[in-house]
């Protein structure tokens, strides 16, 4: 494995495992959070959440950058690193400026968490195909 293939399985590791904490524990917590300190919490959970997720996401397209610019192009890779890019900020992104401009609106919760579940299915098979690929292990 090459420096960068090791840098690729951590951060896509990581972020496979942060967005089933998201989908399964975070985002339906939402529900429960008290409406009165909602907004207040939501801002702080969206910028630290953000101060973590961020240069996951960017690294994670900064060596698909590399590989690009040494002529390597990895659709597999580049095509569901866009569609997750699409999904945050046409989806997740306009749920949370709902959230933390209205506050706790049941319906604004709900579709952040169905329509989350394309983030995670994306990573989800990004993180199981680049460790497959890393190990030199039969692809689907």
């Amino acid at each position: 494995m090459n420096g960068l293939t090791e840098i690729q399985i951590i951060v896509d590791s990581g972020l496979f495992i942060l967005i089933w904490l998201v989908q399964l524990i975070i985002y339906p917590s939402f529900r429960y959070t008290n409406e009165e300190y909602f907004i207040q919490w939501h801002g702080r959970y969206t910028f630290l959440m953000g101060l973590i997720v961020s240069p996951l996401m960017l690294i994670q397209a900064g060596i698909e950058g590399i590989f690009l610019y040494h002529d390597e192009v990895r659709c597999w890779r580049i095509v569901p690193i866009v569609l997750i890019w699409l999904a945050t900020f046409s989806l997740s992104v306009p749920c949370h400026r709902q959230l933390q401009n209205h506050g706790k609106v049941l319906s604004t919760i709900n579709r952040l968490v169905v329509t989350n579940w394309i983030r995670t299915l994306l990573w989800s098979l990004l993180f199981l195909r680049t460790g497959l690929a890393a190990y030199h292990l039969p692809l689907f």
